[in-house]
């Protein structure tokens, strides 16, 4: 008998077509989402769309229970971990979500777990029950407030001054659900890895080309896979301690963002029970054999990934930024020497007619030599993507 899978979505597109993790030869597949139907896929994903329904978040429940045959619950969303952990619980599902959800939903939670395992984190406040102006101030600058439980930079602000003390302040004053983190000053990377109950398989190591922020102003987001070395080494055993503190019973895919400070130290900013997003999973994909988005869908439904096996392949990924008024101009890249492939957004192609800088294409590159791919990468960023 053929297995339903009803994959929920809300916030958090699908950076692969769900049919690629359960392919319609085998099963059959339902996106449940409580936001738009023409928003469950992000918009560069190829491949078959999927079906949707479209319900409020109250009749999940009933939905995934009503179907003939096996049915399995999955997600990739951020915002729908909870929801699917206890809709799998009351289905009578086999538990592969996080044992305690809250140590990779929860900041203030993930941090003091981290902290009290020995595993460097900011220093941090928790606003609780509200935020106080007293707290923020006693804080220092610069300083990062974030909301407890976002995903995707929703809510991050950089607090610099006074002034913006002020300003977030009479915004967010006597709000719940708030806390704040020292700004650590260094490179930032993620680590990925396969958590199947206890076992933790490295994946891969990844550079950040800077904040992943600033898209308002213009700024071009990316990153780049870092080669196997004794740094990528060191950072996979410091992410298993990492995944060892905050709960490694399950099978899902695990992303730790973490920053190298002007010290040399190893510092976690933030953890997620769940593959990435951007184009990290791509690069997974040409740099270790694995797409880890849709290998964190098919471990949660009980079914074989493959193991990740280096692929003597360097990858890269950069979201260049459209402003106001511009739209997609036709970038030169034969110069470039890495292979690459370009998706250029709605808003690239018919214009920015908002008050900000948005995402406008997505431009994915590799090689199997990293010097040359860091060249490309330089060169790509200094195209004119937009104008």
């Amino acid at each position: 008998m053929r297995t339903t899978i009803v994959a929920l979505q809300s916030k958090q597109p699908f950076t692969a077509a769900p049919a690629v993790a359960f392919p319609a030869a085998e099963f059959d597949l339902l996106v449940v989402t409580d936001g738009p139907a023409d928003e469950v896929l992000r918009e560069d994903v190829t491949g078959p769309a999927p079906e949707v329904a479209v319900l409020d978040r109250e009749k999940w429940p009933e939905c995934a229970s009503g179907f003939d045959g096996p049915v399995e619950v999955v997600t990739n969303d951020e915002y729908c971990l909870a929801d699917c952990a206890r809709l799998r619980a009351e289905l009578g599902l086999a538990s592969r979500h996080p044992r305690q959800p809250a140590a990779y939903l929860d900041k203030v939670v993930m941090k003091r777990l981290l902290a009290a395992a020995g595993v460097r984190v900011p220093r941090f406040h928790a606003f609780e029950p509200l935020v106080t102006a007293a707290a923020l101030i006693e804080f220092g600058l610069p300083a990062v407030v974030k909301p407890r439980q976002e995903a995707n930079s929703r809510g991050v602000t950089v607090l610099r001054t006074p002034q913006d003390v002020s300003e977030w302040l009479a915004e967010h004053d006597g709000e719940a659900g708030w806390q704040v983190d020292e700004f650590v000053d260094g490179t930032l990377h993620h680590v990925n890895a396969l958590v199947r109950d206890g076992a933790i398989t490295p994946v891969q190591v990844g550079r950040y080309l800077g904040p992943l922020m600033g898209v308002h102003a213009g700024r071009t987001l990316g990153g780049v896979t870092e080669q196997e070395s004794a740094f990528t080494a060191a950072v996979h055993e410091f992410n298993e301690r990492v995944v060892r503190a905050l709960g490694s019973e399950g099978a899902f895919v695990v992303h730790t963002e973490f920053a190298v400070n002007g010290a040399g130290e190893l510092v976690v900013l933030e953890v997620a029970g769940r593959a990435p997003g951007a184009l990290v999973s791509e690069l997974a994909k040409l740099h270790a054999g694995v797409q880890l988005e849709v290998a964190n869908l098919r471990m949660q439904a009980g079914l074989p990934v493959p193991e990740p096996v280096a692929q003597d392949v360097q990858a890269a990924w950069l979201w260049p930024a459209v402003m106001p008024g511009q739209r997609f101009h036709e970038p030169d890249l034969t110069g470039l020497r890495s292979e690459h492939e370009v998706h250029v957004r709605r808003v690239g192609r018919e214009g920015n007619r908002s008050d900000g800088g948005l995402i406008g294409a997505s431009v994915l590159l590799w090689h199997h030599d990293p010097d040359q791919l860091d060249e490309d990468v330089a060169r790509a960023l200094d195209l004119t993507w937009f104008s």
